[in-house]
């Protein structure tokens, strides 16, 4: 009888065991199985997406990209939502989370325009690398400088302008490359760098823009192709009626 006492024991230990066992890796293959026998329970359909980072496009675009039906849960594969979300162009980053039981987050950064490109339809901003990017301009306005063709030498220069100084970038109207050098087009005159742009360049002839403008001094020409000093070329001075010429 004890013997039989001591089995029955050993029995219920290695069925404990054996419990644990399977409850052990059940949660460590959750990742697997979990999204795929939760999806199909409406608790956990998509019921709202929240879309943050947008500048240019629309954030009911986005959206769109991804798919989404009614029967769509938040169980989906976020990486293929995320992928959907890339193949729309004109982004640099984009990360889709969960947040039970039923919202999506989309987190993105988009590429940033260095420019406005003539095209057939109207204008086309395109970003450093030259490719356009699908951006309405007439809904998002686009503050960038106007080029005839999208060269990778005067795109290469807009880029290094805006990340050096994006206020002084935010006053060129239009650019263009001339030989080894870009001609900026401002409201206030013409400024004239050196190709590639040198960011110290960038950042005299902006002091010297500023300075100027504080002191109410107009000037027509900006050139900062010389190392360690700027040529400023006066604004004409109108005359006076009464003046002789």
């Amino acid at each position: 009888g004890g013997g039989g006492g001591g089995g029955g024991k050993l029995i219920r230990v290695w069925a404990r065991r054996g419990v644990m066992v399977l409850i052990l890796a059940g949660a460590a293959t959750v990742w697997w199985w979990g999204p795929a026998a939760l999806r199909p329970l409406r608790f956990f359909a998509v019921r709202r997406v929240e879309v943050e980072g947008t500048k240019y496009l629309a954030p009911e675009a986005v959206v769109g990209a991804m798919g989404l039906g009614q029967a769509s849960s938040v169980f989906e594969d976020l990486d293929r939502l995320a992928g959907r979300i890339r193949g729309m162009g004109g982004i640099a980053e984009v990360e889709v989370r969960r947040r039970l039981p039923g919202t999506l987050r989309v987190r993105l950064h988009e590429v940033e325009p260095v420019a406005l490109v003539n095209g057939p339809a109207g204008l086309v901003p395109v970003g450093a690398d030259g490719q356009p990017l699908p951006y309405d301009v007439t809904a998002s306005p686009v503050d960038a400088p106007v080029v005839e063709r999208p060269q990778p030498e005067l795109l290469g220069a807009l880029a290094t302008i805006q990340a050096t100084d994006l206020g002084f970038y935010g006053e060129v109207d239009a650019a263009e490359v001339r030989g080894g050098e870009v001609v900026l087009e401002m409201i206030d005159g013409r400024v004239r760098l050196d190709v590639p742009v040198d960011p110290e360049r960038v950042r005299a002839v902006a002091a010297v823009r500023r300075d100027l403008e504080e002191r109410g001094q107009g000037w027509r020409e900006l050139d900062g192709r010389f190392r360690g000093w700027v040529v400023v070329r006066r604004a004409p001075v109108a005359r006076g009626a009464g003046s002789r010429a």
